[in-house]
């Protein structure tokens, strides 16, 4: 979709750069995942009408030596990708009115996030 817009129309027309979508896009998925914005690569491809968003991204992940055993509080990778697949399709949607017609998540890495220190 380079090049093109996105033509977003439940309450009247607006029209949205591909590029702005894709640097929002990347924006919430980041928020949601715990990672850079420049970490995060977005395809926007046209579903019949609806916009079908697929993510490539690294997680933020503690260490396993900082995980005592248990699980994180924050769940799994796979809670939290899950997670944030809806959180991407319910803020991009509500920030920009498109009509989401599914969000594809694909992790491409582990980023470590070292707890921060008590002093």
């Amino acid at each position: 979709m380079s090049g093109s817009t996105v033509t977003v129309a439940p309450h009247g027309t607006n029209r949205i750069t591909a590029r702005a979508m894709t640097r929002l896009v990347s924006a919430v998925a980041a928020d949601a995942l715990g990672v850079r914005p420049s970490q995060v690569r977005v395809d926007l491809a046209d579903a019949a009408g609806r916009l079908d968003l697929t993510v490539r991204t690294p997680i933020r992940v503690l260490p396993r030596d900082h995980l005592e055993g248990a699980a994180p509080a924050n769940g799994t990778a796979l809670d939290r990708t899950e997670r944030a697949q809806h959180d991407i399709r319910g803020t991009v949607a509500a920030l920009t009115g498109a009509d989401i017609a599914g969000v594809t998540v694909r992790l491409t890495g582990a980023r470590l996030r070292l707890p921060k220190r008590a002093d």
